[in-house]
């Protein structure tokens, strides 16, 4: 059983590879927007700063 206390929602940077993606700094601003009246789910800058694409686990970490 398990107890969600928090949620991240951590936009991937601009050398992901996916072609069409808006930029992150975009994305983090549309998040942030989206999510600034959540009291559980932030938004985390840190994969989007990455310059290069990191696998989930790392970015759990």
């Amino acid at each position: 059983l398990y107890h969600v206390v928090g949620g991240i929602v951590s936009p991937v940077g601009d050398d992901y590879g996916k072609q069409g993606l808006v930029a992150s700094k975009h994305r983090l601003a549309m998040a942030r927007l989206a999510l600034q009246r959540s009291d559980w789910v932030s938004v985390d800058d840190w994969e989007s700063q990455q310059e290069d694409w990191t696998e989930t686990v790392v970015t759990l970490r």
